[in-house]
């Protein structure tokens, strides 16, 4: 098992909500979608690990074989993770990023149905992110980008013109990398590789990293009660 770094926040989870009260509010939930492949390269135990870094109960939206192992490994991550399961009777054939879709919980109860909308297969729609917060529905997003759109919906109640900077930071950063520097970002955040060492080498991962760690540092998020 790798050493994943656990960042340690710059700030209290709720210091940019002290200055007023939320002007926008959200109502999307965010699902992570994880790949079998990424648990077959990295094991179980550290692909907890990593999502422990979005938040202690993670949606995620995976197959059954990898909700299996999650189960297995949860109580020594210290994780409580839903699943998000998609309404097969409702998904739109014309289109199978979006349909219906509920959360499924470990003792197999479930909550109300309602849309989704997958942003790994219809990435263009991420350009409207902080729109798609506002409705009510999933927003399913994939591991490289869960701690960056999960800090930048912290930031948009509050502050919806800084959130939107944030997203034309990402979306040109997320833009620039190449299939080579998304495995090396990965391999970062499981611990294979060191990130400082990156600047000179790898310069599109380097600004991503960056924007990441930034974000995560000094917007974190409080997990649900």
């Amino acid at each position: 098992m790798a050493h994943i770094e656990r960042l340690e926040s710059e700030c209290p989870p709720d210091a940019h909500k002290v200055i007023r009260p939320p002007e926008n509010e959200v109502n999307a939930t965010i699902v992570v979608k994880v790949e079998e492949s990424e648990e077959q390269k990295y094991g179980i135990e550290d692909l907890c690990s990593v999502l422990a870094l979005m938040s202690d109960k993670p949606l995620l939206y995976c197959n059954e074989s990898l909700k299996a192992k999650i189960e297995g490994q949860k109580a020594a991550e210290e994780i409580e993770p839903r699943y998000l399961q998609i309404c097969a009777d409702t998904q739109g054939d014309s289109n199978p990023a979006q349909g219906e879709a509920f959360i499924r919980y470990s003792d197999d109860s479930q909550g109300p149905a309602q849309p989704y909308i997958d942003l790994t297969q219809n990435p263009e729609e991420c350009k409207n992110f902080l729109e798609l917060l506002q409705k009510k529905q999933f927003l399913i997003i994939d591991t490289t980008a869960m701690l960056i759109l999960r800090s930048i919906s912290t930031v948009f109640p509050w502050d919806r013109l800084l959130a939107g900077d944030f997203m034309r930071q990402y979306e040109r950063a997320r833009g620039l990398l190449s299939a080579a520097d998304l495995d090396l970002l990965q391999d970062i955040r499981y611990g294979r590789k060191d990130g400082y060492s990156i600047k000179e080498t790898d310069p599109n991962a380097y600004q991503y990293l960056r924007l990441e760690r930034k974000l995560f540092l000094q917007y974190p998020t409080e997990d649900d009660d």
